[in-house]
């Protein structure tokens, strides 16, 4: 995906507007009924399959590997339901988690630039009027700091972590090791045994075989075959969806269940 573009997707500017409300609420409650439940953008994206580039189907050619000597003309080609997307031509995925921090970067600095030129004052990442802050004691300025909250080390607001089996690319390496290329290439080597009648030498052997008194001798000739064929494992698609994270990039932050915020359980 563009960078310029992901930046562009999605935004945090809402998530941070509320809950800068919500740590307001300590001095200066909400009016009755109303509440503000600050909640993390859609990080789910839909995108062009990587595999078929949005096609639906694989067009495989068979390549050479010697298994083709004597063919008439090209190759074949195989045509056959994108083994990723299931024929969907799109796949849905979290963000990228990396293009997402550069987003927090942007949208905290963007958040806070409007505060600032308020006049606001910041309380840890909160912001608060300058005329309220001067009457908050200390134990109340902590409550505002506290209900804001902090963002979580691991995943930095998002509430994502890449996944560590594919390391955020939602795919990972063919695990067929006869695949090369989609193509599961299988050399198969056949021994059998010839026996020839030539002259006779009273049984000798030889560098080329036992000659029998009857003037016959054995050989053994070898036979390499070469078989190509889409490979059963990825289809032809040279890569799997990632068996972790299912294809999706990114797992919920293991350290704050998702929630983007530092909790008890993740100090």
């Amino acid at each position: 995906m563009n960078l310029a573009i992901a930046i562009l997707a999605v935004s945090f500017l809402p998530f941070f507007e509320a809950r800068n409300q919500v740590a307001n609420f300590v001095f200066d409650p909400p009016p009755e009924g109303k509440t503000v439940k600050p909640v993390l953008p859609n990080l789910i994206v839909t995108e062009t399959c990587p595999g078929c580039n949005g096609k639906g189907e694989l067009v495989l050619e068979e390549p050479d590997y010697g298994q083709a000597k004597g063919r008439i003309g090209p190759a074949k080609k195989t045509r056959k339901q994108c083994p990723l997307c299931n024929g969907k031509c799109k796949i849905q995925a979290f963000m990228n988690p990396s293009e997402l921090a550069l987003q927090v970067s942007a949208d905290r600095a963007a958040f806070a630039a409007e505060h600032q030129g308020r006049g606001e004052i910041a309380v840890g990442d909160a912001f608060v009027p300058n005329a309220k802050y001067a009457e908050l004691g200390k134990d109340r300025l902590k409550l505002v700091e506290e209900a804001f909250g902090h963002p979580c080390k691991k995943c930095n607001w998002t509430g994502l972590e890449p996944c560590k089996k594919c390391g955020g690319n939602g795919l990972v390496k063919c695990s067929n090791s006869d695949c090369k290329g989609g193509w599961a290439v299988v050399k198969t080597t056949t021994e059998s045994s010839v026996r020839k009648t030539g002259s006779s030498s009273n049984g000798i052997r030889s560098n080329s075989g036992m000659r029998s008194r009857s003037g016959s001798r054995s050989t053994v000739r070898k036979e390499t075959k070469i078989n190509v064929s889409p490979c059963p494992v990825c289809g032809g698609a040279k890569q799997l969806v990632c068996p972790d994270c299912g294809g999706r990039r990114a797992h919920p932050c293991s350290k704050c269940g998702g929630l983007g915020i530092k909790t008890k359980g993740s100090l």
